[in-house]
C-alpha cells in the first residue's frame, strides 16, 4: 500500500494515476487523522514531514518514505529509524539562483528605488561584477547558485561541513573557518539543511566577520539564522541591507516588528518553491529503483539530518 499523505493528496494522487503498478493500493489523506482511519497498513509513503511524523507510530509496516519538502526535519526528530527516507534534492537550484541573484542585482542597481523615483537621479548604480559571494552549503542548490553567478562575475565561496571542494567554488571552508570564510564575503547567502550543526551559525558574530556593508540572504533555513543578531547588524550599518525568506516561525506574523526593520526585506518562504510535478518525477524515478531492488537516490542520513 502506498499512503499519500499531504494538503495536496488529491493533486498528487492525479499526477501518479495510470503511472503506477497495477497491484499498488493507493490511499490519499491530507491530515494525519484520516491517514490514522485508512493509512495504518502502508509500507511506502510519498508525504510532507510534519504529517508523516504525526502519523509514523501508525504505521508499523513502513519501509521507504519520501519526503516532499527538501526538509525533513519533522522525521529526522522522531526516534523511530527503521525505515528508509529520501529527500528532495536536485530541484530547487534554478529557483534559488533567480531568488539570489534577482535581489543581489535589485540592491546593487538601485532598482527598487529608482521603481520609486519622482525625480531625476543620474547617481551611478553599484555592480555585482567582481564581487565575492559566500553561500553556506555546497550541495546541489549552493552549487546552483554559485554557477549562476559566475555568468555575471560574481566569485562564489563555499562553507560547508568539512571544508571539502566543491563544483563552482573558488575556495572552501569547514565550519571550524567560519570567521575566515566570512571575511572574504561581499554577499552572505544560508541554504544550508536544518541540523544541529547549523542552528544558529549566523550569529551576532558571524556577522561581525563579514566586510561592513555586507549583504546577507537566507533562502535555506529559519533555523540557520539570528534573526535579532541581523537586525543589529543592519542598525550598526554592518549589513547594507538583508532579505529573508524564512524563519524559525511561519507565517511571520502581521505584528512582527521585522516588517518594520529598515534595509530587511522579507519574501515570505517564496525563494524556491516545491514543484508538484518535479517531486511526483523523484518519487516515480525512485519507486522504480525501489521496486527493482536497487539503491535508492537523495537516501537521508538521519545521524546528519540530510
Amino acid at each position: 500500500m502506498l499512503l499519500i499523505l499531504a494538503p495536496e493528496a488529491e493533486r498528487l494522487v492525479r499526477r501518479v494515476r495510470g503511472r503506477l503498478p497495477d497491484k499498488l493500493e493507493v490511499i490519499a489523506c491530507s491530515d494525519s487523522d484520516e491517514a490514522r482511519r485508512h493509512g495504518t497498513g502502508a509500507t511506502l509513503s510519498l508525504g510532507t514531514p510534519d504529517l508523516l511524523a504525526a502519523v509514523l507510530d501508525d504505521l508499523p509496516r513502513l519501509r521507504w518514505a519520501q519526503s516532499t519538502w527538501a526538509g525533513v526535519r519533522p522525521l529526522i526528530d522522531h526516534p523511530r529509524r527503521d525505515y528508509t527516507l529520501t529527500g528532495v534534492r536536485g530541484i530547487f537550484g534554478q529557483a534559488m539562483a533567480e531568488w539570489t541573484l534577482g535581489w543581489l542585482l535589485a540592491l546593487e542597481r538601485g532598482i527598487l528605488e529608482r521603481s520609486r523615483a519622482t525625480r531625476w537621479d543620474g547617481t551611478r548604480d553599484g555592480t555585482v561584477g567582481g564581487k565575492r559571494l559566500g553561500i553556506l552549503g555546497t550541495g546541489a542548490i549552493g552549487r546552483a547558485v554559485a554557477s549562476a553567478a559566475a555568468a555575471l562575475g560574481i566569485e562564489s565561496r563555499g562553507l560547508n561541513r568539512s571544508g571539502h571542494p566543491a563544483e563552482g567554488f573558488t575556495e572552501t571552508f569547514a565550519l571550524a573557518e567560519a570567521a575566515r570564510f566570512a571575511a572574504g564575503c561581499d554577499y552572505l547567502l544560508a541554504v544550508l539543511p536544518d541540523t544541529p550543526a547549523s542552528a544558529a551559525l549566523v550569529d551576532r558574530e558571524f556577522l561581525a566577520a563579514l566586510p561592513y556593508g555586507a549583504i546577507f540572504l537566507n533562502g535555506g533555513r529559519g533555523s540557520t539564522v539570528d534573526t535579532g543578531a541581523v537586525v543589529t547588524a543592519l542598525g550598526t550599518g554592518q549589513l547594507r541591507a538583508a532579505v529573508l525568506d524564512v524563519f524559525p516561525q511561519e507565517p511571520l506574523a502581521d505584528d512582527d516588528p521585522l516588517w518594520q526593520a529598515d534595509n530587511l526585506y522579507i519574501t515570505s518562504h517564496t525563494a524556491a518553491p516545491t514543484d508538484p510535478g518535479a517531486i511526483v518525477e523523484l518519487f516515480l524515478a525512485n519507486l522504480a529503483r525501489y521496486r527493482a531492488g536497487e539503491p535508492l537516490a537523495d537516501v537521508v542520513d538521519f545521524s546528519r539530518g540530510y
